[in-house]
């Protein structure tokens, strides 16, 4: 009888823990506006202990740009912070003017991000939002940084 309590009270124990540690799914939204001239790249980033990439680690989101909001939905843990993080890659000529066809001699790479950024390191607590089954976030709009030459 000793020995059938000590295993009854292990496996207590051991269903307690289990239904303690399992995570509870939920599927919430993200809303974003690429309000920009150019296609930009978007991911989201768990904060939690899962460090969770969505779509994966390897890939990213296309926002095409324009002035209506697109949506992410992703299966999420319950209670879990998920940032969201954009970018683009921007080239312009620069150097001097070579060649009948006027062409530059000299291309510059630049790389302009938002909210956490491509790699979801940066500071943006607006950009993170708890993981809640049926969330909707806000919609981030997310501008050119430079204005347009005149």
């Amino acid at each position: 009888m000793k020995h059938f309590l000590q295993l009854a009270a292990g496996l207590v124990f051991v269903l307690i823990s289990a239904t303690h540690n399992s995570a509870v799914a939920a599927e919430m939204t993200f809303q974003l506006i690429n309000d920009t001239e150019r296609a930009m790249n978007m991911k989201l980033f768990s904060r939690g202990e899962s460090l969770q990439q969505w779509p994966s680690k390897t890939k990213a989101y296309s926002m095409r740009p324009g002035t209506d909001a697109q949506q992410v939905k992703i299966t999420c843990e319950e209670g879990e912070q998920i940032c969201w993080g954009a970018w683009m890659v921007t080239q312009s000529a620069s150097g001097e003017v070579v060649g009948p066809g006027g062409e530059r001699r000299e291309r510059m790479t630049a790389r302009i991000s938002y909210g956490v950024g491509e790699r979801g390191v940066r500071p943006c607590p607006r950009c993170c939002h708890v993981c809640k089954d049926g969330a909707l976030t806000p919609v981030a709009t997310l501008r050119d940084p430079r204005p347009a030459a005149k």
